[in-house]
């Protein structure tokens, strides 16, 4: 039923057109589909140096936090059934209930996460979205009751609505016109790589070891992303 709502939707939208400057050039963008990996990436390095110099090292810094992002999406949505469920014996319900909680927590972010990036700084959002489920994956394995990992989706719920929104508008901010799709779309194919290998490299530890131990692997990529962030990236809200 929503798929039906949002399709016409989203045909019945305003369709912009795309700026003057980001028309096709046949030496970067012709023949895609048939050109090889290595030409692939020569091209990709070849949109990478349109961005200013002193902006790629946050566009960098905004891929991997982009990655490490989708790994702790993926990763929560596909373990923490199973460590709260075999491991902790939580019952059906009460799952469905923390991840109700973490969702209430995200949707009353919606609104002050748009204030903080519009108003206050891009990095005052992506990097507690970035840092908070550092935490919590670290807190996760070590939660024996329902109220603690209640606390702790409520926690990842606040970093779920900071992070709406945040790395994409600070990667808007940083590429060029001319290579803002194409790099954009290589910021979410690299996140989807996480996100596709997470949940298969989680279940592995889950079945060899238990189904806490996941959140602890990968916690210290969340911590490095949230601190390239911190120290790397740059604001790019123009005051």
């Amino acid at each position: 039923m929503c798929a039906a709502v949002s399709v016409p939707l989203g045909f019945s939208g305003h369709e912009a057109p795309p700026p003057r400057t980001a028309e096709r050039n046949p030496g970067t963008a012709g023949g895609w589909a048939r050109i090889s990996l290595v030409e692939r990436l020569r091209r990709l390095a070849g949109l990478f140096r349109q961005i200013q110099p002193e902006l790629r090292a946050t566009y960098l810094v905004i891929v991997l936090a982009t990655f490490t992002s989708f790994i702790h999406r993926t990763t929560l949505q596909s373990m923490l059934p199973l460590y709260a469920g075999s491991y902790l014996g939580f019952a059906p319900s009460e799952i469905g209930l923390l991840f109700s909680i973490m969702g209430v927590f995200v949707f009353v972010m919606i609104l002050p996460a748009g204030f903080i990036i519009d108003k206050v700084g891009r990095k005052w959002a992506s990097v507690p979205s970035t840092g908070i489920p550092a935490l919590v994956f670290v807190l996760i394995p070590f939660a024996q009751s329902f109220f603690q990992l209640a606390v702790l989706l409520s926690l990842m719920g606040v970093a779920n609505g900071l992070s709406l929104g945040s790395l994409a508008t600070s990667t808007y901010d940083v590429v060029p016109a001319s290579a803002r799709g194409r790099l954009q779309a290589a910021r979410r194919t690299v996140a989807e790589i996480g996100a596709v290998s997470a949940p298969l490299l989680g279940g592995f530890l889950a079945d060899a070891f238990n189904p806490g131990l996941p959140f602890l692997v990968y916690s210290p990529l969340l911590v490095l992303s949230a601190i390239l962030l911190a120290v790397i990236g740059r604001e790019t809200l123009k005051r």
